[in-house]
């Protein structure tokens, strides 16, 4: 154990080293052609360069592992092993240095960590039970370790992200429709909508859509017309369809009412400050080109099984996203809130491009990235207001969830697996039989862990739910990891009363199968 302890710090001291002297070198510039005269001037520079001087040290420490492993382990055991350094380097070079990776060059690291697995195999190359455990703990021990490099990254990302200075550009007025389907009351609706109301903005109006007469929430808006009367508040009552996804048949039969340009979609659960069109139209090209959208937090969750989901946002979903604006900015949005304009809309085919998904909120973002226009994300937080809700509810709710990601993007549904490092840290621990390093890795993940749930749920989104139930988060980590298998292998999705079919590009297909859970998911 003591050799896999030294490769793994030869391999993230190497990894780290080239990382800082390639970022380095980028913020120094072009050296191939110096004029004698200065060359002194720009050595002054590289060696004034934190990062230069950090990558130096890092490849030290890597040098000196090197010479101690090779005092006692096989050549032939080391050099094939550190060869994960590669890998780790592909993953700097992605998320910490912003290169494109193509599908060919992720093809080529998955199949280093193929090899490296096979070398740390045994000696004795017969096909036996300990041999192939043996290659189950070197395969656990290299997930626990990419988790906890992933961790590190999140606390990156997040402080890079929420650190930079603000873009200095002049607030363009433009008046705004809030579009919000609706599908029964939502839990404290009417506290919502009435945040709205109360928007700190000189023009804008509030356009509820539901598809049934009966709705429970018309009651709810008939109230807040009376309680706003200054606020333009329409309701659409239409069961007219484009497509299998209800949410979006909505959204477009209440298009036709939205008087103004700049559209703001909105979750029925969401509740926000009356800063927020403020905020969220600020975001947005002055050219009316392009997308905005917003990270969340929940707001209220009473109940476990709605806290589990309030420490899933904060400090896992959210975390992912952050890695995602880093390395290189998202290319998709989320349903919480999202900003655009109907130009933008018409750009991409209007909202029957996106009526036969499931998951509507990512395509949309999508579909206006690979039109070539940019996708922002706001550094405003808005909250859900998450109801109380069974086990079974929660569970379904997720599942959807995950299967609806895994059929838009199969690969990062798959990577998505080191975000669970409690639960392969803990098989690790397992199947290295209880040990003592098999403990130290099992401690240092879940530290990670709680250190990155922290940073960025709790310091940076502010949510107060997680600041409570930290703890929760480890829990969640082991739903989390039977969600992500549930994805792997069942189509089907509960929504809204439905039973959907969900095919491999991530459309869905209503089925005549009745569903007997009626809570809203």
């Amino acid at each position: 154990m003591l050799t896999i302890l030294m490769v793994l710090v030869i391999v993230f001291s190497n990894a780290a080293g080239d990382v800082f002297l390639t970022k380095g070198m980028k913020q120094i510039g072009d050296v191939s052609v110096l004029r004698p005269f200065k060359i002194l001037q720009t050595m002054r520079r590289i060696l004034g360069n934190p990062n230069f001087l950090a990558g130096i040290g890092c490849l030290t420490l890597s040098f000196f592992s090197f010479l101690s492993v090779l005092s006692w382990a096989d050549l032939s055991f080391v050099i094939p092993a550190t060869a994960i350094y590669y890998v780790v380097t592909v993953m700097g070079a992605k998320f910490l240095l912003r290169e494109r990776i193509d599908l060919l060059r992720w093809a080529g690291t998955l199949l280093v960590c193929l090899g490296v697995a096979l070398v740390c195999l045994p000696e004795d190359k017969a096909v036996s039970v300990p041999a192939i455990l043996d290659g189950v703990r070197v395969f656990l021990l290299i997930l626990a370790a990419a988790s906890a490099c992933y961790y590190l990254i999140c606390i990156i990302a997040c402080e890079k992200f929420f650190s930079a200075p603000p873009v200095n550009h002049s607030w363009v007025f433009s008046p705004v429709s809030l579009l919000i389907p609706l599908h029964g009351a939502d839990f404290h609706a009417y506290q919502n909508y009435a945040a709205l109301c109360r928007q700190d903005y000189p023009e804008f109006e509030i356009v509820f859509g539901v598809k049934d007469s009966r709705d429970s929430s018309i009651p709810i808006i008939d109230k807040l017309r009376a309680d706003f009367p200054e606020v333009a508040i329409k309701l659409v009552i239409s069961a007219a369809k484009i497509g299998p996804n209800p949410k979006v048949n909505t959204l477009n039969n209440m298009l036709p009412q939205a008087g103004y340009n700049t559209i703001i979609l909105l979750d029925s659960d969401i509740r926000v400050g009356p800063d927020f069109l403020k905020a969220i139209t600020a975001a947005l090209p002055t050219n009316s080109l392009g997308l905005v959208t917003c990270l969340y937090r929940a707001a209220e969750a009473p109940g476990i099984p709605a806290k589990l989901e309030a420490t899933g946002i904060s400090s896992e979903f959210a975390p992912g996203v952050l890695v995602a604006e880093m390395a290189g900015g998202i290319s998709f949005a989320f349903g919480a809130a999202i900003a655009f304009s109907k130009r933008t809309l018409e750009t991409i085919g209007g909202f029957e491009t996106i009526a036969p998904y499931l998951a509507d909120d990512y395509m949309l973002g999508n579909l206006v990235s690979k039109a070539g226009l940019p996708v922002k994300l706001s550094r405003y937080v808005v909250e859900t207001v998450l109801p109380k809700m069974t086990l079974g509810g929660f569970l379904r709710h997720q599942v959807r969830w995950a299967r609806g990601i895994r059929a838009c993007t199969p690969l990062g549904h798959t990577g998505s697996l080191i975000q669970n490092g409690t639960v392969l840290s803990l098989l690790y621990f397992i199947f290295s039989g209880f040990c003592g390093f098999g403990l130290s890795v099992f401690i240092a993940v879940v530290a990670l862990r709680l250190a990155m749930a922290w940073m960025v749920g709790v310091r940076r989104l502010g949510d107060d739910i997680l600041r409570h139930n930290l703890l929760l988060a480890l829990i969640r980590d082991f739903f989390s990891f039977l969600i992500w298998m549930a994805a792997l292998t069942g189509r089907r999705v509960v929504w809204r009363e439905m039973v959907f079919q969900l095919e491999d590009d991530g459309k869905i297909t209503p089925l005549e199968v009745p569903c007997l859970d009626s809570q809203r998911v």
